[in-house]
């Protein structure tokens, strides 16, 4: 479910006549105000996280500013706030905010765009907490050092940063920003910026885009979390009201105009590995602040959501030449928007996709839909809001912010979400079938934008302009009078279910497990912190570990064939209709060591999922379509994976971890012969027809009284026959000693270094703790060591992965990029860090912060369902599981325990080293 579709939808009406014209009004849980030096702040009590705030300073001002010896200097600027300020030096304010869990060293704490720059807290709601956080932003808005040395240093993560988004996706990217911006601001001006300013970066430079653009009248503060509002704000006028320039003038507010073109663009590139399609038009965008434009909104939504379901429906269909199709629609700045439909095609049928993909939009675009296909998506639409509105107390202050954040930069009305039921009703009401025409029509211009990406080889049929041209013009003459839209609503067969029992009841401070007739243990347990969501596992140890071969790469496809064919009398198509208005989901999975289903609902749907989830077991079936189009799939990706260079490296990586295992490895040809309509089906019936050991987690919002009729109906019913099979283990071991091994493939400008040192220790609740804590503290050294010592990489982090069902899988992966010319230099400094991390070179401070986070994110945690569903899971089957509490994390995460363990987890001589480096630069 996309919630962005309700950010602005939020507004009391009593039922009566809608005047389209109407403002909306701001919610009155809103304090806002405006200081005498002009900067306006938002505050906003919101009770979930409990006890924690999220603050951002806003600036207003972007790239789109920068003059041209700037280009880059915003989010360089934004780079250097962390750096210093006068208060806080650079070490402190890093520690600082490793104390509260950011990770500081990617893009978690702050982003620049091309209208703004946005930093971002997240702190307890102590008085002291609240206190400190918005000192720093404070300290941001006005105080940055800019320190000359800082600066220099700074240069060499953000050309790392630059560099790692270069390769395949900056390449089509660079096509399509020409498409879209043309010669417009928005093309000159990306956020990035420019290598050669990034070198030429000073402090005369950026302070004076610092002093020019950072001004209170052209920022906001924004908090949002469970506080007392009359406090922050008090906080927020004790920093923030400081004198600013009178003489500052608003940026220009750029647009698009009428850069963008109505053209054809084909792109090759021989890293491509399938076949997509763009059709771009633009339109004009405007802030959702009246009643008409609210409306507006929502119609497009719905012709979003029809468009969708159809293309769904399109892929379904034998020999498909679309395997997947959508529309989206963004805006870019206040005044542009971009409506886009993109396609995956076949490559061996790229203008039949063309075609059958176009034609829908035509159709869509010329003729009215049905009332019965709209009043269907007006359902699922509405169905989706009362979801919303009914859990809107679990709502996270991030969804409140970037609400907040539209208000201010965009001029969008910010309506909460209790009173946004009414409103949306009353308007559904009033849409026509001629309303989403008119939407249609946005997406159906002849002033449209046609870009195609394909794979680079011979005896691709790549159609050239004129042939595509010739195609969409065709299309736009035509009638389309044999198009018609698949909208009947199916019923599903009814169940007959004996129920079973609960034999026995056993209540313990984290759950009540219930023991079933037919044996099968249930642990449950209700909570509150959704007010409408229940999280639902069933689960066995097994797999595909017991299978032989053939049966394993049966076993990959099956869930998602069953899944996708049907259930009991509804066939492929019908299911798309059918769950039209229906929050839930059942996903079946079969992995090496377990096999079981995830099953997520709200109350009014949950005996339907249960249905579902019981047809799929009692009468599984695969649709031929559905399977031919798979196998078509799975036969172009695997004849075009090796264009990929980063698919030739994860192979690699897998080969040499496993000792070259064919479990391990991507599929090949070889192994798509193996796979059967009738061996899918007989694996899927060999997993899923007996119930015995498996066991069942509930978490969520059903009473006891609920849980025990379900349990009894759908559960306690299940066929169980007596059987003992248990996971068998593969026998993958890690190689010995040092391993070193590269892939040369692609064109880029960068290497990509994945160092893994095997896990040598036993599994134990303590060791994984101990485990999971090394691999915090490690990532803040790597940060201080590579990145801001070294300037080498922009991002580098490590993997702890220690669980007793890896069956010796277990290791520490540690991964970054760097320039090509430093790998060498990076890789050793980086293994030089583990060495000294091994041997006890751990700063007190660091251990006492992952402590300190380690508290706010425990107190975070068990406020939420996944925390339970995955805590008892894993208490099921691993009898002497524990979570730590924050006292007994502080007492047990030290020194002496940290270093005894590492001496024997990690060997500095036991360590596989894989390099990715390109053929040559581009």
């Amino acid at each position: 479910m996309n919630f962005k579709k309700f950010y602005f939808l939020f507004i009391f009406l009593l039922y009566s006549t809608i005047g389209f014209g109407t403002s909306l009004e701001d919610s009155k849980n809103l304090l806002e105000g405006t200081l005498p030096n002009g900067l306006h702040y938002y505050i906003l009590k919101n009770e979930k996280p409990e006890n924690r705030a999220s603050l951002n300073l806003v600036v207003s001002s972007g790239s789109l500013n920068e003059e041209d010896d700037q280009q880059g200097l915003a989010h360089f600027l934004e780079h250097m706030a962390f750096n210093g300020t006068t208060k806080y030096k650079k070490n402190d304010l890093i520690k600082y905010l490793q104390s509260l869990g950011l990770d500081f060293g990617g893009d978690l704490n702050a982003y620049t765009s091309f209208g703004e720059t946005v930093y971002k807290l997240q702190v307890p709601t102590s008085e002291k907490d609240l206190d400190t956080g918005l000192e720093v932003l404070r300290e941001w808005a006005s105080e940055i050092t800019l320190d000359p040395k800082a600066i220099d240093n700074e240069k060499g993560v953000i050309l790392e940063e630059w560099r790692l988004r270069q390769g395949l996706t900056q390449r089509i990217g660079d096509i399509q920003k020409k498409i879209l911006f043309g010669n417009s601001r928005y093309f000159h001006r990306f956020p990035i910026g420019l290598p050669e300013n990034i070198k030429s970066a000073n402090h005369n430079l950026l302070n004076s885009y610092y002093k020019k653009w950072y001004q209170p009248r052209n920022m906001a503060v924004i908090a949002v979390g469970d506080f007392d509002p009359n406090m922050v704000e008090n906080i927020i006028k004790k920093y923030f009201n400081y004198k600013g320039d009178d003489n500052f003038t608003s940026g220009v507010n750029y647009t698009i105009e009428n850069n963008f073109k109505k053209s054809t663009t084909i792109f090759t590139d021989p890293e491509i590995t399938g076949v997509s399609l763009n059709f771009i038009c633009q339109s004009q965008n405007a802030p959702i602040n009246t009643m008409d434009i609210l409306k507006k909104s929502i119609a497009r939504d719905l012709y979003l959501g029809i468009l969708n379901t159809q293309f769904s429906i399109i892929s379904k269909e034998n020999n498909s030449p679309i395997i997947s199709g959508g529309g989206y629609s963004y805006n870019i700045g206040k005044k542009d928007r971009f409506n886009m439909i993109s396609l995956d095609l076949r490559e061996n049928d790229i203008t039949s996709g063309i075609e059958k993909g176009y034609s829908l939009v035509k159709y869509l675009g010329t003729k009215p839909i049905s009332l019965e296909t709209l009043n269907l998506e007006k359902t699922d639409y509405l169905s989706g809001i009362k979801n919303f509105v009914k859990n809107k107390k679990s709502i996270q202050n991030n969804t409140y912010i970037d609400m907040i954040k539209n208000k201010y930069l965009y001029g969008d009305t910010f309506i909460n979400p209790e009173d946004e039921l009414s409103l949306t009703e009353n308007i559904l009401k009033t849409i026509t079938p001629e309303d989403i025409e008119n939407i249609a029509k946005e997406f159906y211009q002849e002033n449209t934008a046609i870009f195609l990406i394909a794979p680079e080889k011979d005896n691709l049929n790549i159609p050239s302009k004129e042939v595509i041209d010739s195609i969409v013009d065709k299309i736009r003459s035509s009638s389309l009078d044999n198009l018609k839209l698949n909208n009947t609503l199916p019923k599903l067969e009814k169940l007959n279910l004996i129920p079973g029992k609960i034999i026995t009841t056993d209540s313990n401070k984290d759950c009540t497990i219930y023991t079933l007739s037919n044996g099968i243990k249930v642990y449950y347990k209700h909570t509150d912190f959704d007010k409408d969501k229940i999280s639902i596992r069933l689960f066995k140890e097994e797999g595909s570990s017991n299978e032989d071969y053939d049966n394993y790469i049966n076993s990959i496809v099956a869930p998602y064939l069953i899944s996708n064919s049907g259930i009991g009398n509804l066939t492929s198509d019908q299911m798309e209709i059918f769950m039209k208005g229906k929050n839930f989901s059942v996903t079946p999975y079969i992995t090496d060591y377990e096999e079981g289903f995830y099953i997520n609902s709200d109350m009014e749907n949950l005996g339907l999922s249960l249905d579902f989830f019981r047809l799929m077991i009692n009468n599984p079936k695969i649709d031929k379509d559905i399977f031919n189009n798979l196998m078509n799939q799975l036969k172009e990706e695997v004849k075009n994976k090796y264009n990929s260079p980063k698919a030739l490296y994860r192979d690699k990586v897998s080969s040499i971890l496993s000792n070259n295992n064919p479990r391990r490895k991507s599929l090949d040809e070889s192994d798509l012969s193996k796979i059967s309509e009738a061996k899918v089906l007989n694996i899927f019936k060999k997993k899923f027809n007996n119930f015995n050991n498996y066991k069942i987690v509930i978490v969520g919002s059903l009473n006891d009284t609920e849980a025990r009729n379900e349990i009894t109906k759908y559960f306690a019913s299940l066929p169980v026959k007596s059987e003992n099979n248990k996971p068998q283990p593969l026998g993958i071991t890690f190689p010995k000693n040092i391993i070193k091994d590269s892939v040369t493939k692609g064109v880029d400008k960068k290497a990509t270094v994945t160092l893994v040192y095997p896990y040598e220790g036993t599994y134990s609740n303590e060791n994984r703790t101990l485990y999971n804590a090394s691999s915090k503290i490690l990532d803040m050294i790597l940060i201080e060591e590579i990145r801001e010592k070294l300037g080498g990489v922009y991002s580098i982090y490590s993997v702890p992965d220690l669980e007793p069902y890896n069956y010796g899988e277990n290791s520490l992966k540690i991964f970054f990029s760097t320039k090509i010319s430093r790998t060498e230099e990076i890789t050793e400094a980086t293994k030089t860090v583990v060495d000294n991390f091994i041997n006890g070179k751990i700063d007190q401070k660091k251990i006492d912060d992952i402590i300190t986070n380690y508290k706010l994110t425990y107190e975070t945690a068990i406020r939420k369902n996944q925390y339970w569903s995955q805590y008892l899971y894993k208490k099921s089957f691993i009898p002497d599981y524990k979570v730590l509490t924050p006292k007994e994390y502080n007492s047990f995460i030290n020194y002496e325990n940290m270093v005894k363990f590492l001496k024997t987890a990690v060997n500095k001589d036991n360590y596989i080293q894989i390099t990715l480096l390109p053929e040559r630069e581009e």
